[in-house]
């Protein structure tokens, strides 16, 4: 059985906001991953826009990743970033979790200022047995 996979890219909109990418099925496989690379890569640029239009975050546990990121940005006394290309189901499904008040959306920009660049995976620090 072969692991789901959650791939990431970025890019950059032409007023220099930067954009996060997600590709792929977040579920309980995944959302730890999700997860992580919201939060490295809130903490890496001061402008963050995460386009969902490439995901499926339809799971509990995908959202939780989502509210963790909204939790860093009111530690971090910043704005929370924008999410993009949010899908109607996906829609439906953070305005009955209320996580739609919670973030910024926009519409889906389909043509990238400049093609997204595969992102290597940050090293995940290994766990004490």
């Amino acid at each position: 059985m072969t692991a789901p996979l959650l791939d990431f890219a970025v890019s950059t909109d032409p007023d220099g906001t930067t954009v996060l990418h997600v590709c792929g099925e977040v579920d309980i496989a995944t959302a730890e991953q999700l997860r992580e690379r919201l939060l490295a890569e809130f903490a890496r640029h001061d402008r963050l826009v995460v386009d969902l239009s490439r995901a499926m975050l339809y799971d509990g546990v995908a959202l939780r990743a989502l509210r963790a990121l909204h939790r860093e940005a009111v530690r971090a006394r910043r704005q929370p970033p924008a999410l993009r290309g949010v899908r109607p189901t996906l829609a439906k499904v953070l305005k009955a979790t209320g996580i739609h008040a919670l973030f910024l959306q926009q519409e889906h920009h389909p043509f990238p200022s400049r093609k997204p660049q595969p992102q290597p995976r940050p090293a995940l620090a290994a766990s004490a047995a």
